[in-house]
Formats: structure tokens, sequence, C-alpha cells
């Protein structure tokens, strides 16, 4: 190749780099202002909606969907929310609670001890705030330190957003709901076809198994410990929960896990066989979500849970 060829290839490289890179960072603005305005939808208006409530409120729920679907805030507290998200893990509710100001709070933490115990877990939850990379210290400490960032996301900003453009689009022309008077509950509500079918499906015998052997994920260990030593320097009461089940069919990750918790100094209350003794078919969506009947019971007894150990003088002030 010619010198002059390659002084010419090298230049359009160059200059390439340089146009992509500042619409990037143009396309990455206009997608800011953009999804800065959309609080509904959890792709991430129901970020946007933490972001703005986080600090006013007095009780938060974090987790997945049986987090997000099971447990009303606004019956336990006038200044609640649930940030639950369907499909998350550990370390996207981690990150959103290391977000708290030091300011005292509730914080109750859904999490599955099968879920603590998978080794295939690698923190790819914390996905769901790369839009958030390059805007909060938090998240991309977080991101970083799970090795889930891609080095051309550090150039090229507007990455993060991959993925969720078409929420992002929906939500800002049509709100799926008014998020002024949302606490971050969603209900489950069954039909009575829909029961006819839940209780066909209980009738097939489950041949889902835990593993054997139960060591808890390194990443699920340090970020409980984290969110642990975070809440504890400042003024937040962390409870770790499990939401009930229609049937357990492992109970030793529960024993393990909760022997694990309580060598971490960490509350938690295993509510997996809540209603074993009174599995009435209309708690329930499926398996492992309640269904808004359910929600009702299971929201009641983690309030009356609060009451007793007279945690709940603090939402009373």
């Amino acid at each position: 190749m010619k010198k002059s060829t390659l002084t010419f290839v090298m230049k359009f490289v160059l200059f390439f780099i340089l146009v992509t890179f500042i619409l990037d960072k143009l396309v990455y603005i206009s997608l800011n202002k953009v999804s800065d305005q959309i609080y509904s939808g959890q792709g991430i208006g129901k970020v946007n909606h933490y972001l703005k409530v986080k600090d006013k409120a007095d009780l938060l729920v974090f987790g997945n969907s049986r987090a997000n679907h099971n447990i009303d805030p606004s019956v336990i507290s006038n200044n609640g929310f649930n940030i639950g998200v369907d499909g998350r893990k550990i370390a996207f509710p981690s990150v959103l609670i290391k977000m708290l100001n030091k300011k005292e709070q509730i914080v109750l933490l859904h999490i599955d001890p099968e879920n603590a115990f998978n080794t295939n877990y690698l923190g790819e939850d914390v996905d769901g705030l790369l839009s958030k990379y390059n805007r909060i210290d938090v998240v991309t400490d977080m991101i970083d330190s799970l090795n889930r960032n891609k080095i051309i996301q550090k150039f090229y900003w507007s990455l993060g957003y991959n993925g969720l453009f078409f929420s992002i689009l929906k939500n800002f022309f049509v709100e799926k709901y008014d998020y002024t008077v949302y606490t971050g509950y969603d209900p489950l509500y069954i039909t009575k076809e829909q029961a006819k079918m839940f209780k066909k499906t209980l009738e097939r015998e489950s041949l889902d198994t835990a593993d054997s052997i139960f060591v808890m994920n390194d990443i699920y260990s340090n970020l409980i410990n984290d969110v642990r030593d975070f809440c504890n320097d400042n003024d937040k009461r962390l409870i770790v929960f499990t939401s009930p089940k229609y049937k357990d069919n492992c109970k030793m990750d529960n024993v393990i896990f909760k022997r694990i918790m309580e060598e971490k100094g960490v509350t938690y209350y295993d509510y997996t066989d809540l209603f074993t003794k009174n599995n009435n078919i209309e708690y329930w969506f499926d398996e492992i979500h309640l269904s808004n009947v359910g929600a009702e019971i299971f929201t009641a007894t983690i309030k009356q849970m609060l009451q007793t150990k007279g945690i709940y003088t603090r939402l009373e002030k």
C-alpha cells in the first residue's frame, strides 16, 4: 500500500471515529432528555420514578417479580414504594439501595434462596441499569466491578440504551399509568378460567428440585454484605425476606440460607410456606406468584411482622 493511500485511510478512520463520537453524544443527550421525562413502565420509567421518590419514602421494597406483585406498600405506609422489577436478582436492587441518602428508612429486600446458591449467576441483572452507566457513579462502579461493562460503551455512551428505545418511545407518547398515584405494586388478577388451568397444572407432579450442593454464590454473598453495611451506616433497617410459594420442593436451601443470614447479622424472614396450611387456589396467580387476593394477605402479614417487632412505629411518626 502506497504511503499516500495509507495516510488517506488513517485520516478517514480518524474522521469516522470523530464523527460517530460526536453523533453518539448528540443521540445520548437526546435520549437522556426524553427518557428523563418517562415515569411509567418497567423498561426505564419505574427506575426514574424511584429516583424521584426514594428519599421521601420511609418504606422501600426491592427485588424481582415476587416482590413487585406481592407487597402493596400503601397498606403499610403512606410513603412507601415498591421498586421490585421482574427478572432481577441481587445486583440490580443492591445498586438502587446504595443510591439512597442517609435517612431513617425501612428496606425490605426479597431474595430467593435458590438464586443465591446459583453458581452460574454473574450479576447480569445489573444490565438493566446500563442507561445510567455514564450518569450515576454507583451504577458505574457496580457494572465495572461485575465486568458487565463493554469497553466500547465507554466511548459510545448511547449503547446503554440498547433494547430500551421502543419502551421509551411507547411510554413517552402514551403513559402506561398515572405515576403520581402509583406505588410500584402491580397486583396480579386471575380469572376463573385461569384458576381452572392453574389447578390442572398442580395435578401434574413437579420434578423440580434444588441442587445438592449449597454454596452461596460469591456475588450474592458480597453484595448482601455491602447492602448490610450500607444500611447500617445510613440509618436503614434492612429486612431480607422470601415470598410464599404454592409448593417448595426443597427446604434445605431455605435452612442454609437462613443460617448464613444469621451469621451475617442480617434479619431474615422466610415466608415460603406461609399458605401451606391454607392453600386456597384463589391466593395464587401461578406457583410462585400470588394473586391480588394472596398479596393482600401477605402484605398484611408483613405489616403485622413490622408491628410485632416494633419496627412499624417508624412509619407511624
